[in-house]
């Protein structure tokens, strides 16, 4: 069926009705949420990934992500046979009027944009695809790579022409893992397209499962800038934050309620929290996508790349924090037990890409402490597969600690006590909080010493 010859409301309805295909390549943290939409606004769905675990699982009903929401929608699809799971892209592409491409974009070694799977899956998708498709790129990336690597490699490979023989659209996924359903559907979707009839034929197929209405831009390319700076906004925006927290420590003042106080003014002033660094496959990465333009464009990034640099070593700030407590303790990093609260990059997911508390980890193992990990989100199984020392529960990891990090505020640590802490941890033990959620008078009262990111008034 050539979804391109239908009108929007033609593919709307064609949508509901299950006479529509809909395959999603990549069933990751922003795909399986997708297919899950696409089938519950009534399209049929091929997911598509490379991974046969992934493929058995769910073709099995079984959700592999700590996504709320997908197991449900998954089990449901599959009993009603409107949802099923492959790692042949070619196979799916011939049968799908609509192709959403969702696979990893990556950076190297260098720090240099790697587009190797997108390029890859076009392969095998160019091989596939048919007269009067749509393919929907959502992918985040470098303006100008969506007709650079995707359109090129596609008519490559299919001998067919984007815009003439199929429609080819750009619209980036604005979710966060944990909650990609809800985001998915309540933000706008921002799409570009190659010409305006795949523009159209987009823009009907997304707002079957968009709620949040639709962005139409002028091209691709100016889709595939907003997503990017809407992610390195935040980047440079919690870098600033960073920066003033590691002055307010130098000058002796209370980073947070300078915050609060400046952010009294709330149309001019929005400063963000302070933190052991930033993760996720976002932040740490999108920046570098766009660098990667630059060389080819003669333009310059100073500003993004130095908030990259500062984000990037706020594990390293933390390791210092963690030593100055200590040595003010009266001991050193060296044979000291450290316990570090939290290896989710954010709070309340399970998830560690680009976690800063990782490297925080390794750089406190370095300097020859003695680290326990503990993270409600994960399993004891799972930290001592990733080659941590664990204990089963908070009481029993912090026992006998001669410092506490706590690196990210999950819902379990903002229950703390300052009073229980003191009950377990060694005698003077240090309390490096990076995510802001105890008192540090109460930590101080129950005999303890504090210290946190920008917490200059606390950190003597």
């Amino acid at each position: 069926m050539a979804i391109m010859k239908f009108s929007a409301d033609e593919i709307r309805e064609k949508v509901k009705d299950h006479s529509l295909t809909v395959a999603v390549v990549g069933l990751g943290w922003m795909g399986l949420p997708t297919a899950c939409l696409f089938g519950e606004a009534g399209a049929n769905v091929i997911g598509v990934d490379l991974n046969p675990e992934v493929v058995e699982k769910v073709n099995r009903g079984e959700s592999y992500l700590a996504e709320p929401g997908v197991p449900q929608i998954l089990k449901r699809l599959l009993s009603e046979k409107r949802l099923r799971a492959t790692n042949n892209i070619q196979e799916a592409a011939s049968q799908s009027d609509a192709t959403i491409l969702l696979v990893p974009t990556l950076i190297d070694k260098q720090r240099s944009a790697d587009y190797s799977a997108v390029e890859s899956s076009c392969r095998d998708l160019g091989k596939g695809i048919q007269n009067g498709c749509l393919i929907i790129f959502e992918s985040t990336c470098g303006p100008g790579v969506t007709e650079r690597v995707v359109k090129s490699t596609l008519e490559k490979y299919s001998g067919l022409k984007a815009g003439a023989d199929f429609g080819l659209a750009y619209s980036p996924v604005r979710a966060m893992g944990g909650r990609a359903l809800g985001d998915i559907q309540r933000y706008p979707k921002i799409v570009g397209a190659i010409d305006e009839k795949s523009l159209g034929a987009a823009d009907a197929l997304l707002s079957t499962i968009i709620k949040g209405g639709i962005v139409k831009v002028q091209d691709i390319k100016t889709a595939e800038a907003s997503k990017l700076f809407e992610t390195i906004y935040r980047d440079v925006n919690i870098a600033l934050a960073n920066e003033f927290a590691m002055f307010c420590e130098k000058a002796e003042i209370d980073y947070d309620e300078v915050r609060e106080a400046a952010n009294t003014l709330k149309e001019y002033c929005h400063l963000h929290i302070a933190g052991v660094g930033v993760g996720g496959h976002c932040l740490p990465v999108y920046p570098y996508l766009l660098a990667s333009e630059t060389d080819r464009l003669e333009a310059r990034l100073k500003l993004v790349l130095n908030a990259r640099e500062i984000n990037d070593g706020m594990p390293g700030h933390t390791a210092r924090l963690v030593a100055n407590g200590l040595r003010a303790s009266g001991r050193s990093v060296k044979g000291s037990k450290v316990v570090v609260l939290g290896i989710s990059y954010r709070a309340n997911v399970k998830e560690t890409r680009f976690s800063p508390s990782i490297e925080l980890i390794t750089l406190l193992k370095r300097r020859g402490a003695r680290l326990v990990v503990f993270d409600p989100k994960f399993s004891t199984t799972e930290i001592v597969d990733m080659g941590y020392a664990t204990e089963p529960t908070l009481k029993a990891s912090i026992e006998k600690a001669n410092c506490v990090v706590i690196t990210v505020p999950h819902d379990e640590f903002r229950r703390i006590d300052p009073r229980e802490l003191a009950a377990s941890v060694s005698k003077s033990a240090v309390i490096v909080d990076c995510a802001h959620i105890l008192n540090p008078m109460l930590v101080e009262k129950a005999g303890l010493m504090y210290r946190g990111i920008g917490r200059g008034s606390w950190t003597r």
